[in-house]
């Protein structure tokens, strides 16, 4: 949330955009890291895939704010 803040309030589109692929790259972070939480049964499995789940949806959303920057209407 603080990579997508940072990279909004940026006057410079490659800049947004670089905050933007570092939101998004922590989206996949927080995957690999649910791993490891079901492997220490911190989290069960289905609490594991409404996880994974909000992670791709949270991708898509940032990656369709790095579309329309980097193609401004």
């Amino acid at each position: 949330m603080n990579n997508i803040a940072e990279g909004w309030e940026s006057r410079h589109a490659a800049e947004k955009i670089q905050f933007f692929n570092f939101a998004r790259r922590s989206c996949g972070e927080v995957r690999s890291m649910s791993y490891l939480l079901v492997d220490g049964k911190f989290i069960g499995e289905s609490e594991q895939r409404a996880l994974l789940e909000r992670c791709v949806r949270s991708g898509q959303l940032i990656s369709g704010l790095i579309r329309s920057t980097s193609n401004p209407a």
